[in-house]
This record gives structure tokens, C-alpha cells and sequence, in this order.
């Protein structure tokens, strides 16, 4: 089978759908290099390598795209995003990652262009998922009946070294409202917190402005740092150093952070919403929490600071429960789902 894989997101800044369009690409030139496949990376740059192509940025996707796979005498084009050409030939096969905005309306404002480009990517003959949650998902609503669900899990490897010096809680989040860090910090205000600090990491939204008031009048400014435009070191850092995790979304189709800290054995509480819940509902009580309770979110998150015996049972199920993605895994499952 010979692929022309769409590949403008590795030039992209740092995403967890950058990242998976990285590993899936590796996971394909594994294949490459074992006779399985012919790959064929197309890029908006001049290309640096025999196996890439150059395509105009201009009308990439719905011209340029479908042209070059045309020419080449192309299979499938792998799209690695919710998307694909209006119109193509060759059969193009995108990769869904979230449906909240459909599912939820009500915490994703604004979102009808990429609502637009879904519907259109879900009329595609061939279509896969970065879970089997999104997949399920997009059956229960009517969206696609023919989505795989790929086996991705942990993308990055962390090594967990907890400072004990001045520990906090991590929570790795757009401050948007389907992230429910507003929810998080009131929560925070009644939990019993003594001695150790929570962290949220993630760019502004349009939960910022919330976000500041609820701070501004609270003690609870104090113990509760936003950061955001951290170095990859920094962020790097930030993970292994974080004592515990906690991730209240109200939607995820996947959630890379919490599975990477997962992986690495750090105890965590998250949602019992979305694919977190669906991931983490045979772990240890109370891992998962209803997202729109405050006395819920409280109560795991007092657990996960004062419970020595949950921070054990929390870090062995994560440890055995998830591990690092296998691309090449992964890249086989792609090939089965498209033909």
C-alpha cells in the first residue's frame, strides 16, 4: 500500500496533536523500512529528504493534497487531524482526536468551523481514533459507524522524582471551560490543602478572566500558580517534579498529560468524565471524581494529599495499567483500518 501522509503538523509548535502526527509518522516509517508500506511525506516546505514532497501552501489540503496523491498513484492519504480534502480521488483517511465541542456545546463556544471540518472528515469511507472513547463516541451520536480506535497511550517517557521540599499538585490545562479549572480551584478553596501547593499549567482561555477573580478575592492565591510558556525543559521538569496529578476535564479524548504521568507511576486523581473516566474507572477509590461536584473533587483530592495508602494503590495501578505507546503497533493498526 503506498500512503501520502499529510505531514504540515511536524513543523508545528508543541501539541498533543503534533505529537501524535510525530509518532504516527514513526510508527509508518517503521513499517517503511520493514517492505510493509510505501510512505510518502507531503509538507509546505522545500523538502529535505527522497520520501518527501513539496506542496504550495496555498490550497494544500483541497488541491494540492488530492493532486499529489493522484499523481503518485497513491492508495490512501493519511490525514492526521479531523479533516480531509473536499474532494480526492484517492480515499483520505482522517484521524479523529475530540467530538466534545459537538457533544458539549455548552463548554466549547465557538467551535463551529472545526465542527464544520469533522463533519466533513466523517463522511470519509475510512476513519480512525486516537481512543476507543472517541470512537464509541462518534457511534452513540451517529457521527461515523466505521471509526478504529488506534492503541495509543503514554506518548512521552517521564522519569517521576517528586520535590519534596516544596511539593504540589500538577494540572496540565488550557484555561478553557471544558477544562473545569474553575470547578478545580473552588473545590481547592474547601479541601483540606495544608503544605502543599497546586499548579496549572496552560495557556490563557476564556476561563482566564474567571480564573483571576475566584483567585483574587481567596487565600487560596497563595497556595494556586498558573504558569503557561514553559521550555520544553522547564515543562519537562515541571512533570517529574510534581507530586501528584489532577485532571477535572469535563471532556477528553485522550488527555496526554495525565497518561504520561500515569505511565511514570504518579498518583492521581481525574474525572470520571470523557476518556479519563474511561481509562481510570477500575482504579483504586476515589482516583476518578464527578467533575461537576465540588465535595467530589475535594474529597479525592484530599485523598491524594493525606492518604498514604491511596498514593500507593493509586501509583501501582497507574504503573500496571498504562504504558508507552508502540508506534509500530500503532502503524499496524492504521493499515488494517484502512483497507
Amino acid at each position: 500500500m503506498k500512503i501520502v501522509y499529510d505531514g504540515r503538523l511536524l513543523a508545528a509548535g508543541p501539541s498533543g496533536v503534533r505529537d501524535i502526527a510525530v509518532g504516527l509518522l514513526e510508527g509508518l516509517s517503521a513499517l517503511a523500512d520493514h517492505g510493509k508500506v510505501e510512505l510518502l511525506v507531503a509538507q509546505s516546505s522545500p523538502p529535505s529528504r527522497d520520501s518527501e514532497i513539496s506542496i504550495p501552501v496555498r490550497g494544500f489540503m483541497h488541491i494540492g493534497l488530492p493532486l499529489v496523491a493522484l499523481r503518485h498513484q497513491a492508495d490512501r492519504i493519511l490525514v492526521p487531524r479531523q479533516t480531509v480534502p473536499v474532494a480526492s480521488a484517492v480515499p483520505a483517511v482522517p484521524l479523529f482526536h475530540d467530538i466534545g465541542f459537538i457533544r458539549h456545546r455548552e463548554v466549547y463556544p465557538n467551535e463551529r468551523r472545526i465542527e464544520a471540518t469533522t463533519r466533513l472528515a466523517a463522511r470519509a469511507r475510512y476513519g480512525i481514533a486516537v481512543s476507543a472513547f472517541t470512537a464509541r463516541e462518534m457511534r452513540e451520536i451517529g457521527l461515523a459507524n466505521e471509526v478504529q480506535p488506534l492503541p495509543i497511550a503514554a506518548l512521552h517517557k517521564v522519569v517521576s522524582e517528586p520535590n519534596l521540599s516544596d511539593p504540589y499538585l500538577l494540572c496540565v490545562a488550557a484555561q478553557q471551560p471544558h477544562k473545569n479549572l474553575v470547578r478545580l480551584i473552588e473545590a481547592w478553596q474547601i479541601a483540606r490543602t495544608d503544605g502543599i501547593r497546586l499548579v496549572i499549567c496552560g495557556r490563557e482561555g476564556k476561563d482566564s478572566a474567571r480564573i483571576s477573580e475566584l483567585l483574587s478575592r481567596s487565600d487560596s492565591d497563595k497556595s494556586v500558580s498558573i504558569i503557561s510558556g514553559l521550555s520544553d525543559n522547564d515543562y519537562t521538569e515541571l512533570l517529574e517534579s510534581a507530586w501528584g496529578y489532577v485532571q477535572p476535564s469535563l471532556y477528553e479524548g485522550l488527555c496526554i498529560p495525565a497518561l504520561d504521568l500515569a505511565a511514570a507511576g504518579l498518583p492521581m486523581v481525574v474525572s470520571s468524565f470523557a476518556n479519563l473516566g474511561a481509562v481510570f474507572s477500575s482504579g483504586p477509590s476515589p482516583q476518578t471524581f464527578d467533575p461537576l461536584s465540588l465535595g467530589s473533587i475535594a474529597a479525592s483530592l484530599e485523598a491524594l494529599i493525606s492518604d498514604n495508602a491511596f498514593r500507593r494503590e493509586s501509583t501501582h495501578f497507574n504503573s500496571s495499567n498504562i504504558k508507552m505507546t508502540d508506534w509500530e503497533q500503532v502503524a499496524y493498526r492504521v493499515l488494517g483500518a484502512m483497507t
